[in-house]
């Protein structure tokens, strides 16, 4: 297999993510969330105490006290679980590759 067909096999692998369920979801779940002013506006107060507290750790229970009310969207919560399936996924593929790659070298 020469290096065109391995570009073409991985641009197969790429389409067949963009048009799986999964990532469909999440996709419509980021919209959605986009579209939602309070919840961004959640969001950005969450990662502005985040930066913060690495600085000024008596800022840690404000941030977290944030993110228990940003965990109270179930749509924040949809967002998260399909993000950490998608993780999943990307993770088990680079795994069998890196096992391919390397038990073969």
């Amino acid at each position: 297999m020469n290096n065109k067909e391995i570009l073409h096999k991985i641009d197969e692998i790429i389409n067949k993510i963009e048009s799986s369920e999964l990532y469909l979801k999440y996709l419509d779940i980021k919209k959605k969330i986009d579209n939602n002013k309070e919840l961004v506006m959640l969001i950005n107060e969450v990662k502005v105490l985040q930066k913060d507290v690495v600085h000024h750790l008596d800022k840690k229970e404000k941030l977290n006290k944030k993110i228990d009310e940003l965990n109270t969207y179930p749509l924040y919560r949809e967002y998260n679980n399909v993000i950490y399936e998608i993780n999943n996924t990307y993770a088990i593929i680079e795994n069998n590759l890196n096992n391919y790659f390397y038990r073969n070298v």
